[in-house]
């Protein structure tokens, strides 16, 4: 309690009180007020809903500024408040925090990013069922890991122990209590010898995430190869996408986000940084990749298909530049073959500028009337 700004209470019972009482818990720790040295009324940031894992009850609270006495005091306001609730027998812990600086660790990296169809209101046909894309993601991981290596979630960067049987359910209902800025990152294993992990972003509006893979020995990695299975992942929910990409990462510093790396401009590239066209992911993709499924807003936005692009049902299709080999950083055809695809898909690429202008302009029309 003294050294976490946020926790992770979980509240393990099998009192058939403990909903109810989790319940009267967040509405007593919603009211803790108090007046700070500068004279201002802070309470905590954030309280969640209570999140329902078998056999116990999470609540992830951010105490924001709230004063040293009172977060100490939290842990009898919270037994009080289970007892008078009726939960008689608990057990009530803290989970440990996770292990955010050890994902940046890694060198190279394969990734994948995947964006889901745009919900209300930028789309007025109704969207598949919530979190599409974390049975995706879900899938890809329990075939990625190890026998031996255990699953965990990383919930503002708490760290929570996952089975095979929970992961669903809990990440389903983690994502559902967190605030719509954040994101869920599932990992496989203790990060001693590679990285396997699927951040999901919390909008539902904007549903996105990625796949990254990368192993601490670059001899070990096999990039080609996991970059080759993440394609097999993406032509086997093309349907549930909106566009997706795979492509070679320097670095795994962004592994912990639904969003694109940065990169270096490649030298006579239009694209200076990746923009950011989460908006306008049916008409722009945010620079070359590997391979990427487009839409047939991009199409239209090309004049067809582009060389080499193979069809895909409702006016879709799948693009391939060159090897993956030759996409890793540091290898001499790197510049190459991403020249080769932003010339193949200049039409669906923008400055940032642009961007934010085309992002600003859909939004506006998206707004409802006042």
């Amino acid at each position: 309690m003294r050294e976490q700004q946020s926790l992770m209470v979980e509240v393990r019972s099998d009192d058939g009180h403990l909903s109810v009482a989790m319940a009267t818990v967040r509405r007593a720790l919603l009211r803790l007020e108090a007046t700070t040295v500068d004279g201002m009324s802070a309470g905590p940031a954030f309280v969640s809903a209570p999140i329902p894992v078998p056999g116990a009850q999470l609540l992830i609270v951010d105490f924001g500024r709230l004063p040293a006495e009172q977060v100490l005091a939290v842990p009898e306001l919270l037994v009080r408040r289970l007892y008078d609730a009726g939960v008689c027998d608990a057990t009530v812990s803290v989970t440990r925090p996770g292990q955010v600086g050890a994902v940046r660790d890694f060198g190279p990296s394969a990734r994948c990013y995947l964006r889901g169809r745009l919900g209300p209101p930028f789309n007025d046909v109704p969207g598949p069922p919530p979190w599409p894309l974390l049975d995706v993601a879900l899938e890809w991981l329990h075939g990625t890991r190890r026998p031996a290596e255990e699953l965990s979630a990383l919930v503002l960067g708490l760290q929570v122990p996952l089975t095979a049987e929970t992961a669903r359910p809990v990440t389903a209902a983690v994502l559902s209590t967190l605030p719509t800025a954040t994101a869920l990152t599932v990992l496989a294993g203790d990060l001693t010898d590679r990285l396997v992990a699927a951040t999901l972003g919390r909008d539902r509006t904007l549903p996105a995430a990625t796949l990254t893979v990368a192993s601490a020995d670059p001899l070990l990695a096999d990039l080609p190869g996991r970059m080759r299975g993440l394609r097999d992942v993406l032509r086997g929910h093309a349907s549930a996408l909106l566009w997706a990409g795979v492509d070679a990462e320097p670095d795994s510093e962004r592994a912990l986000s639904p969003q694109w790396s940065q990169r270096p401009p490649v030298p006579g590239s239009p694209v200076t940084r990746r923009p950011g066209v989460e908006l306008l992911a049916d008409v722009l993709v945010p620079d070359a990749m590997w391979f990427q499924i487009l839409s047939a807003g991009h199409l239209a936005r090309l004049g067809g298909l582009p060389p080499g692009a193979t069809p895909l049902p409702h006016g879709r299709a799948e693009l391939t530049i060159g090897e993956a080999e030759q996409w890793l950083p540091g290898h001499p055809d790197a510049d190459a073959v991403r020249a080769e695809g932003h010339a193949l898909l200049a039409g669906c690429l923008v400055s940032a500028a642009q961007a934010r202008q085309m992002s600003a302009a859909r939004a506006s029309r998206s707004a409802p009337p006042r």
